[in-house]
């Protein structure tokens, strides 16, 4: 296994035979076929993740 980045985004991500791997710390694991599959596999996540958390914060009702 090569390791291509140590830290994109919060994810590790390497190459194994013919297959790029992108795991983070929480265990959450994408495996594409080429790197620039993999690299927007984890970019789409993360906004995905960032846009959920941030209108979450935004909607949500005040607790007292």
């Amino acid at each position: 296994m090569r390791t291509i980045y140590e830290n994109y985004r919060g994810f590790k991500i390497s190459k194994q035979e013919s297959t790029y791997n992108a795991i983070s710390s929480d265990h959450i694991i994408f495996s594409r076929w080429q790197l620039s599959q993999v690299l927007d596999t984890v970019d789409n996540y993360v906004e995905f993740t960032d846009n959920n958390s941030s209108s979450d914060a935004e909607s949500g009702m005040p607790q007292n």
